[in-house]
């Protein structure tokens, strides 16, 4: 055996033993349908130390079977309906989840321990699922068990179902779940997207419908050549954190009236400024450069969106700058004055019900998603925590993922660049204290 191979595939179904099939379709919403021709969100958690048997396997599909009544969306297919020219999330007493078995002889400790990730053997750990027509699944799921001990799970889900917050509330339930032998008590959780209010929604669905022009046939966006581009993921302790804050705070020449950058916000400028040095932007260079995320909508909705609610509800924002403010001697300070500024008017926009604008500009960009507040380390299947968890489908050179790091008060950045750019990243990125 060369890597991974495939021992099985099955369907698991929900178990309704308390409650009755949900409606049959889940309308999206537009904050959904920005997401019909990205490729699925594939993660990948590692378990080196799993002490594993095959009633783990099944205690792990039993598991799955019980959890997703709660999660129902995740059951369906991503699905065109010619006659109203409307895709829906659509389940049938026949849907279910496909679950692979897959034993491999790769070096899980190698993989869970090393900063630069081999992603031909990421890839291999998640479920391959094809996206260029539709219907498509919601949820696909891998189990793989290696040949040194320890197991790795993949799963991918389609974003058009929900964002990260969803994503971990579903994959953290369902931890709960097999390790307990019981879905968790207290579960309040809402899909059905009538709760979205906001205005213009049909107007705002047909500009986000504007990049899958073909349906029920997809254009992707183009999957990166691995071969060109590293991805690499870094852990910033908060001793770090807290310098990069001083730091910042004395080139805004701070006073006691001035509140510190948050860490999102100081992370972020220090990215974008390392990325951009490392692409070869210097103090001269007055082209525009962006960054570019997004605001969790939940509390600034008018009225305010209940956090039971697991479908999307992102809003992307630009922040716009040049080689010249990036590379000033006060550029991390005035990097995040710009990002908070940026935040705080999207928060604003979103508590109007303003207009959104939803597409790229034009012009190098750095894209950094996810948020330092969300906990993915702590889905126990009961063979305790996780060493690695990892996006296997970063899509852009300037991509960063950030979430909590798996040590209180860290937070974990998985960056993908090209050859070139990230051996220069590393340095600048993490050599900063030596200019303090």
């Amino acid at each position: 055996m060369a890597g991974v191979r495939i021992l099985s595939s099955s369907k698991v179904q929900p178990r309704y033993d308390d409650s009755p099939p949900p409606s049959s379709s889940t309308r999206l919403s537009f904050f959904d349908t920005y997401w019909i021709p990205v490729q699925p969100v594939k993660t990948v958690i590692l378990y080196p130390d799993a002490a594993v048997s095959p009633a783990s396997f099944d205690s792990f599909k039993s598991s799955l079977s019980l959890i997703l009544p709660k999660f129902h969306p995740l059951v369906g297919d991503l699905t065109y309906q010619p006659a109203t020219g409307e895709v829906a999330i659509v389940c049938s007493d026949e849907s279910g989840v496909t679950v692979t078995e897959a034993e491999s002889d790769l070096d899980i400790r190698c993989l869970a321990s090393e900063p630069t990730h081999d992603m031909d053997s990421f890839l291999k750990l998640v479920p391959n699922v094809a996206h260029e027509e539709l219907p498509v699944p919601i949820l696909s799921v891998q189990f793989t068990w290696f040949s040194s001990g320890g197991v790795a799970v993949g799963i991918s889900i389609h974003h058009v179902a929900m964002d990260a917050t969803g994503q971990w509330k579903f994959i953290n339930c369902w931890a709960k779940t097999c390790c307990n032998g019981a879905v968790p008590s207290g579960l309040n959780l809402l899909h059905d997207r009538v709760v979205i209010k906001y205005p213009n929604m049909d107007v705002l669905m047909d500009e986000t419908l504007i990049d899958a022009p073909n349906l029920p046939k997809i254009d992707p966006y183009p999957s990166p050549d691995h071969k060109q581009l590293i991805q690499r993921s870094f852990t910033v302790d908060a001793t770090t954190i807290q310098l990069l804050k001083q730091r910042a705070m004395q080139e805004k020449g701070a006073t006691h009236s001035l509140s510190p950058p948050t860490t999102f916000e100081v992370l972020g400028a220090h990215i974008w400024i390392s990325i951009a040095r490392a692409m070869g932007i210097t103090s001269e260079n007055n082209k525009p450069i962006f960054l570019f995320s997004f605001v969790d909508g939940r509390p600034f909705l008018p009225p305010p969106m209940s956090p039971a609610y697991t479908g999307n509800c992102l809003f992307p924002f630009h922040v716009a700058s040049s080689g010249t403010h990036l590379m000033a001697t006060d550029g991390l300070g005035r990097t995040c004055e710009r990002i908070a500024e940026t935040v705080n008017t999207t928060k604003d926009i979103i508590k109007r019900g303003s207009k959104v604008n939803l597409g790229f500009l034009d012009g190098m960009k750095v894209v950094l998603v996810g948020t330092n507040r969300l906990e993915v380390y702590g889905a126990d299947f009961g063979w305790g925590k996780p060493s690695l968890m990892l996006h296997a489908a970063m899509n852009h050179d300037g991509e960063v993922v950030i979430f909590a790091g798996k040590e209180k008060g860290t937070v974990q950045l998985t960056v993908k660049l090209n050859n070139e750019a990230m051996e220069k990243f590393v340095h600048l990125f993490q050599g900063f204290k030596s200019h303090l």
